[in-house]
């Protein structure tokens, strides 16, 4: 857990420091002021869910898969809540919103499935 703790700060900041500097040269109708809250949301979401998916893996591994795609789909469900509500009352920011917000799921999301799968690897597989 620490490992990837560790991990998802140092790519939470450097996320954060190249969002700055794009947003920086960008014009001003092309930022979104929440993109330092977006990124705490993923950093936290992402966090509690390896949290849980530590905590399962010593189950079989068809119920992990279970319980990976059910938290899978409920994290696709808020995160499609948090859209709505933002867009709901910014529809100006649409645009630079939704593009933020998908290429922090993108990253956020490759370092969440990468972690996972390296939980349910035997130990002598991730030696190899």
């Amino acid at each position: 857990m620490k490992k990837f703790l560790i991990k998802m700060v140092i790519v939470t900041l450097i996320a954060g420091v190249l969002t700055f500097l794009v947003f920086h040269k960008l014009g001003e109708n092309m930022q979104t002021p929440a993109w330092p809250w977006l990124l705490l949301f993923f950093f936290g979401s992402n966090s509690f869910l390896y949290f849980l998916f530590t905590r399962y893996k010593s189950s079989k591994l068809s119920s992990f898969a279970n319980f990976f795609m059910l938290a899978t789909f409920l994290k696709l469900i808020v995160y499609l809540a948090v859209i709505v509500v933002y867009l709901l009352f910014n529809k100006e920011e649409a645009a630079p919103f939704l593009i933020t917000f998908l290429l922090y799921y993108i990253i956020f999301t490759g370092i969440e499935v990468a972690s996972v799968t390296g939980l349910q690897q035997k130990p002598s597989e991730k030696t190899k």
